[in-house]
């Protein structure tokens, strides 16, 4: 072997080295970011109190959900609030929960010919149409001043189980339903139906 085989072999070898190396590095990086991502979803994990929503579909489809299922599920957070008929704001904070079009799909959605009823354990309805559900068609009002306002962003309508992060007081709890939005706009009280215990899909 000539002196310029034996210099091209001590250099691909370094050179595999280094990339053997490199290699390493990646791979315990990429397991550390893991582990912190693990470690950040068990610390958010979401604890609610024994519960039972029941959603039926216009078809008739029934689906009771727990405290465990309905933790499962995909959650959404965002600011809002309701308005009472004094103009007097309550009741404002960061909501978390379960969109209704979410939950809707788990019995075979909702069309523009419906609409949907919820009811609460006190026995309170009240009624949304499609085009609400899809954020549209709500009043909403300036949150610092009662001010009826437009929305500039699509609201969503959902089930709240947190408030500020924290469960639904008792009273309004364990679920209630919220009207939320990024811009954090008030809305009607009669939306926030609380003690929500079922869900339905109507005729128009």
């Amino acid at each position: 072997m000539n002196a310029d085989s034996g210099v091209k072999s001590k250099f691909n070898k370094k050179l595999l080295a280094f990339a053997v190396i490199i290699i390493v590095v990646v791979v315990v990086i990429a397991s550390w970011q893991t582990s912190v991502q693990s470690s950040k979803a068990t610390k958010s994990k979401v604890t609610l109190p024994t519960l039972s929503l029941t959603l039926i579909g216009a078809n008739g489809q029934q689906k009771i959900l727990d405290s465990s299922e309905l933790a499962a599920l995909k959650s959404y957070t965002a600011t809002g609030g309701y308005i009472n008929d004094k103009n007097n704001t309550t009741y404002v904070g960061s909501f978390t929960g379960v969109p209704f079009l979410t939950l809707l799909n788990l019995v075979g959605g909702i069309t523009s010919s419906e609409n949907v009823t919820v009811s609460a354990s006190d026995g309170y309805q009240t009624t949304f149409t499609y085009q609400q559900l899809q954020g549209q068609g709500i009043n909403t009002f300036d949150p610092k001043t009662g001010a009826s306002v437009q929305t500039s962003q699509p609201l969503t309508v959902m089930v709240a189980y947190y408030c500020n992060s924290t469960n639904l007081a008792s009273g309004t709890g364990p679920l209630s339903v919220a009207v939320v939005g990024p811009q954090g706009l008030l809305t009607n009280g009669f939306w926030w139906a609380y003690l929500l215990v079922k869900i339905q899909v109507i005729s128009a």
